[in-house]
Formats: structure tokens, sequence, C-alpha cells
């Protein structure tokens, strides 16, 4: 069972259109070539099934072309965000279990390292690791396919192994976004993060995948103009982009049959000024990667509500645990396609989900209809811009700073990007909390972290609330 093997046989007469990226397009059969030469390099250099590949690349018609060749040699794709800054990605290679780097031209000198090298198509370099590890192996035979680490710190992140079993699955499961072969989507988000439903569902039904480029801010305008797009799947503050800028009209999405926001969540006046301006609504998706895509606002259904993510797909249970007098409580998912396992410590899903959920982290309630209303988060994970952004990372970065003696990093909630990181600090002594050392804290933070956990305030305290066993309080 293998994702890639899929993709071809759904496709095998198919000639359209992949992937367009800039001038460029690239058919299906052009596709599946590329993706057996590349395969044949990533065998010649000696990776095979159960290999675990690190790969940095920018999103490119490339990254889909390798992410496949490595899924194609029954490999795992280990994938890293170039947002990741050197500090961060060279802690993540030193702690993550990979027998293979692979990264584009852009990132080989910054990021490969001394040693032996090979050189691959489309300007990519390959490198062996020195060090041995266990293989990753998964009962019943089953081949992992993507190994997802979400922060840049893996000592605070688990690593979610997910199965070639489990990406059919869920890919199947995903048909309430009902793509169409031969359609034109939009693609503006990070591959890194949103690539196992999104642009392996969107290649399995045939689908033409239209990547932006940078600035997102005028090259949404510009694919829009040029093509056709059908289906939008962005964050809030892609559509926050299109409703206020006058670079984009009505006109720009005649043909556009759904818009999903994800990632984060929707603000409502954000939702209101794209329906007032496109004349139809933007639908909220509800995203796990352990789990899949189990809701989208206005979904198979049609029906919709305001503020609601929609209502669990038929595949998907839910079940809302330890609700207070409000019917809020913890948000339990069980469906097909789940993650088959924890990498750090290895744990099965079978020992982590008790009867089949999976517990989100997330706190909510079901209306009478059905209908799944997020409330908060019960895990301490900030979400800005779509981005998550773990406060451990940020404060373990902070506390290495000498004027530091103490930090908590906590979620500020700003409209258009969900929250955004502030860090309150207590001082050393011999230190003055003013601008200057906001400035210097700050461009600490720039040298060692991607932009995005970047605290975009520094307040100084006296002290930060403890709780009775002597750590510091996180509400």
């Amino acid at each position: 069972m293998n994702i890639y093997s899929s993709i071809v046989e759904e496709n095998a007469s198919w000639q359209g259109i992949a992937v367009r990226e800039k001038e460029k397009e690239y058919s299906y059969p052009r596709l599946f070539q590329d993706v057996e030469k590349v395969s044949s390099s990533l065998a010649e250099a000696g990776v095979a099934a159960l290999d675990r590949c690190a790969f940095i690349a920018d999103d490119s018609y490339a990254y889909i072309v390798y992410s496949l060749a490595i899924l194609k040699r029954d490999a795992a794709l280990i994938p890293l965000s170039t947002r990741a800054v050197k500090t961060e990605l060279a802690s993540m290679l030193e702690s993550l279990p990979w027998e293979y780097l692979i990264v584009s031209e852009a990132y080989a000198e910054k990021h490969t390292g001394p040693g032996e090298q090979v050189s691959l198509p489309f300007s990519f370099t390959l490198k062996k690791n020195p060090r041995t590890h266990e293989k990753t192996r998964l009962p019943d035979t089953e081949t992992p396919a993507f190994i997802r680490f979400s922060s840049g710190t893996t000592g605070k992140n688990k690593g979610i192994v997910l199965s070639h079993k489990s990406v059919l699955e869920r890919t199947s499961a995903c048909t309430h976004l009902d793509i169409q072969r031969g359609e034109n989507v939009l693609w503006v988000l990070d591959m890194a993060y949103h690539f196992v439903v999104t642009i392996l569902l969107f290649l399995r039904r045939g689908s033409s995948i239209i990547l932006c480029g940078h600035p997102v801010e005028t090259e949404m305008a510009r694919c829009l103009s040029r093509f056709p797009v059908t289906l939008l799947y962005a964050t809030p503050y892609h559509y926050q982009i299109m409703a206020k800028s006058p670079l984009y009209s009505a006109e720009l999405l005649k043909q556009t049959r759904m818009a999903v926001s994800t990632a984060m969540g929707l603000p409502q006046d954000t939702a209101e000024s794209f329906r007032n301006k496109f004349g139809f609504p933007l639908n909220q998706a509800y995203g796990i990667i352990e789990i899949g895509l189990p809701c989208i606002n206005g979904g198979s259904s049609g029906k919709s509500k305001p503020g609601s993510v929609g209502r669990p797909e038929a595949p998907y249970e839910i079940k809302i645990a330890s609700p207070d007098d409000k019917g809020i409580g913890e948000i339990l998912l069980r469906g097909p396609g789940m993650f088959d396992a924890y990498l750090s410590p290895f744990s099965l899903r079978e020992e982590v989900c008790k009867e089949g959920f999976f517990d989100t982290g997330d706190l909510g309630y079901l209306d009478e209809e059905g209908f799944l209303f997020i409330a908060g988060r019960s895990k301490n994970v900030i979400v800005f811009a779509g981005m998550k952004i773990f406060p451990y990372e940020v404060e373990n970065i902070l506390l290495g700073h000498p004027a530091v003696e103490e930090v908590r990093v906590r979620g500020v909630p700003m409209k258009g990007f969900g929250e955004i990181p502030v860090a309150e600090i207590v001082l050393k002594s011999g230190f003055a909390g003013n601008g200057e050392l906001r400035n210097d804290l700050r461009k600490f933070c720039y040298a060692r972290l991607s932009e995005y956990k970047v605290p975009k305030d520094f307040i100084f305290v006296k002290e930060l609330k403890k709780t009775a066993s002597g750590k510091i309080a996180r509400t």
C-alpha cells in the first residue's frame, strides 16, 4: 500500500495539468516521469524502504516531485520548514533520527555541513547521516510515510508518524471538499506543514495546483486573474488581504465554488467582509495533523452556521468530554486515517487514544444540530497566523539571554492573526527594563528563532505567578 502508487493508478490516463508554477505548466505524465527520475537517483544514492529523509526546500514543483519520490521509495518523509533559522534547523538535525538529508540548492551550503554529499536532479543535494538509528516500524507491516515535527525543538514535540495506509484513508475520507478532476486549486500555504491532506488529496483527484509564490499579497491576485480558480484553501490572513485590498475584485473569484479557511480561528468580521465583497461564504475548516480534516462548515451538507467549524463528516465521530454547565468540554475525535504513532517516546495510537478517541487539546461544544464550536485550547500552544508556536521553545531561547531570570510566553488574541506571542520577563539584578533592552531581546530572538516565533512584545514584571508545585502558572 503506497500513496504515490495510488496517485499514479488513479491518474494513469489523465493528461491534465498537475502543477502550475510561475510561467511553467507540468502535466500529470510529466510529473510521474520526473518522480521516476528522482526516485532512481535516490535509489542510486542508497535510499531504501524505511529510511527517514529529512527534507528542506521552498514550496515549488520540485518540492512536490521530491516528496513523491521519497514516498515512492517507501522511505519516510520528514519535512522541515525553511522558516526555521539556521540554529533551529541545526538543533533539529542533531536530534532527529534521519538517515538522509535532502536539501535544495538554496539551503545546501547552510545545512548539509561537512561529509560526503551527492548531487541530485533539480539542483538538490543529499547527505547520509554518519550516525545510525533504529528503523521506525509499525504493526501489521505498515510503512511510515510521514514523520511530522511541528516545533523547532524536537525535545518538546513527540513527532507524528503517519503510514501510507493512514494517508490513503484520510484522503479518501475527505469527500467534503468535493475535489474534481481538472479544477484549479490555489496554493498559498507552507508545504512543510500542509501537505498530507491537501497536496496529496489534490493529486489523487487529478486537480491542478497553482503555486502562488511571493509576495503573496500581490501574487494571489496575479494567479486569480490568470486562472479560473475553483477552490481556495488558505488562512484567515489571506482572506483578510482579499477582503481589504483593492487588488481583489469580485470578478476575480467569479468561478470559485468554495473558499476554505484553515490553520487558525476565523474572525467573524473577516468572514463577513469576504462574503459582502465576493458574494459567497467563507467556510471554516477544522484540521488536525493527528486526525485529518474531519469538519468543514458548510461541508457535504451545504449547511453552515456563523462561528462554527461545521458538523463532523460521516466517517468521523466526536465526543465532548467533561463538559461544564455550558456544555463546553474537551474535544475528542476518531475516524479513518488517524496517526499511527508518536515517535519520541515511541507510542502507538492504541496506547494514546482511549477507546480510539484522540484528545485534540481543544475545548468546545456541540449545539442541538451537532455543529461544533471551538471555545479555546487546553494545551499551551499559540496559533499565530496559522503557524504553531510552542511557548517552552521561545522561553528556552530567552532564558539564554544574560538579563532574563524567568520568563513566560503566552498568546494574546489579535484580530486577523489569531494570537500573537508576548513574553513576560523577570529580570536579573542589575538590569533595567527599558526600550534598549527590549530591542536587544528582540534581536537575540531573531538570531535564534523563526521570525513568526519572536515575541511581539516584551513585558517586564516583578514576578510570575507560580503553581503549588512551584511551576510557572500558565493561566
